[in-house]
């Protein structure tokens, strides 16, 4: 069933700059996310919508009633657009509810959306399995950048001094995730970290790669710190540098010269545990602003 914007509650404001959007799931859990992605709309004076999907009416429960569903979905996105909005007067926030999967909308919104931003995928508490793989599809999936928040980061985004971290391995995707992380730490005024890490057969150089050059050359005020770790893979390595960063920025896709930096299975690990608010680079151009 195709996405529409729901009549019930503010849509979005027109303007010539599509908004950022940002899925709730539960209304609890996700408050974290959406405080990350207002505050975000918010510093870049771009607009953000909160979107919410119930499930198509033949997949509900034996009982459950569709018209019940939509309704709790209309309250919740709108309490959510006003409490955003209570919090950052000035930002523009519109709200959008689908019927059908989360996957599904995202994904087909996420050709004009400059960003999409969601919660990790949650563990249940009993048996430690996964309640789901959101998340997880969204970001190996989408054309836009994505931004996977886990549920413990309340932090405004990018207010955190513990900077951006960055991972790289050589590759045309890691060139781009490099660029972007040094243009976020640059926007925020925080300090650049470059992680790569180096196999037990690997020969790698423990100088700075030439990129780097070219960021410092772009970006002359900008802290950049270089790091290679030659002791820890590359998800142990990645996430001990960004536990108390304000964004981990990371390739989709990875399998250049230091092959022990493979950032698609990397990728895929460190988005089951993000340990800080962790952005996945989709595109081989990336806009400044997304």
């Amino acid at each position: 069933m195709a996405t529409t914007p729901d009549p019930g509650t503010e849509q979005p404001v027109a303007g010539p700059e599509e908004p950022m959007l940002v899925a709730v799931r539960d209304p609890d859990g996700d408050r974290a996310v959406v405080d990350w992605a207002a505050a975000r709309a918010a510093s870049l004076s771009a607009p953000v919508t909160v979107l919410h999907a119930v499930a198509d009416p033949g997949l509900l429960p034996p009982g459950s009633s569709f018209a019940d569903e939509v309704k709790r979905g209309r309250e919740l996105i709108g309490r959510e657009a006003s409490r955003v909005v209570g919090e950052h007067p000035d930002l523009r926030v519109g709200t959008y509810l689908h019927c059908g999967g989360i996957v599904e909308a995202l994904l087909g919104l996420a050709a004009t959306a400059p960003m999409l931003v969601l919660g990790a995928d949650r563990k249940d508490a009993a048996s430690g399995e996964f309640k789901g793989s959101v998340a997880l599809q969204v970001a190996l999936n989408s054309s836009a950048p994505v931004v996977v928040v886990p549920p413990t980061d309340h932090a405004a985004a990018g207010s955190k001094p513990g900077g951006v971290v960055v991972g790289v391995d050589g590759s045309g995707m890691s060139r781009s995730a490099l660029l972007r992380a040094a243009e976020e730490a640059a926007r925020t005024g925080t300090t650049l970290t470059v992680v790569t890490t180096v196999g037990a057969a690997a020969e790698a150089s423990l100088a700075e790669p030439e990129m780097l050059a070219g960021v410092r050359a772009q970006f002359p005020g900008l802290e950049v710190r270089w790091t290679v770790d030659d002791v820890n893979g590359p998800v142990r390595a990645l996430s001990l540098q960004a536990a108390g960063a304000a964004l981990l920025v990371i390739g989709r896709h990875g399998s250049g010269a230091r092959s022990a930096m493979s950032l698609g299975s990397v990728t895929h690990k460190l988005l089951l545990d993000p340990p800080c608010p962790t952005l996945v680079i989709t595109r081989t151009s990336v806009p400044a602003e997304a």
